[in-house]
């Protein structure tokens, strides 16, 4: 396995592609994610409701997880071994909308533990 950290650019293409790959399968939240930026491992992922074609309050009550990070946090939090490499660079992944308005946030610790992975 490699023990390389992840480089900024590698976590944002990961959220991204996993976005579109989301999106293309119908999920909601895929399907309003806007952008992904991440400094210093510190991801921020922004989502707006209108690119679902739904108005935001819509949007809002449609996602069952009261955080979004969660979900945004998925190709961070699996068991492989590139998942393992951008764990090791993140710090935290957090979510709003366009607006700004925060829709939660994820610690390393709380990314780990979405599939039991290493502590």
């Amino acid at each position: 396995m490699n023990e390389t950290p992840a480089s900024d650019q590698e976590i944002e293409d990961a959220i991204r592609e996993f976005h579109a790959e989301r999106a293309e399968a119908g999920a909601l939240a895929a399907r309003a994610f806007s952008s992904v930026s991440v400094e210093e491992g510190i991801a921020k992922v922004v989502y707006d409701a209108s690119l679902s074609s739904t108005d935001t309050r819509d949007w809002l009550s449609e996602h069952s997880l009261e955080n979004l990070a969660e979900f945004a946090s998925i190709p961070l939090a699996q068991a492989t071994p590139e998942s393992t490499r951008m764990r090791m660079s993140t710090v935290r992944v957090e979510t709003s909308l366009a607006d700004g308005t925060p829709l939660g946030a994820l610690e390393n610790a709380g990314i780990r533990a979405l599939n039991s992975l290493e502590k």
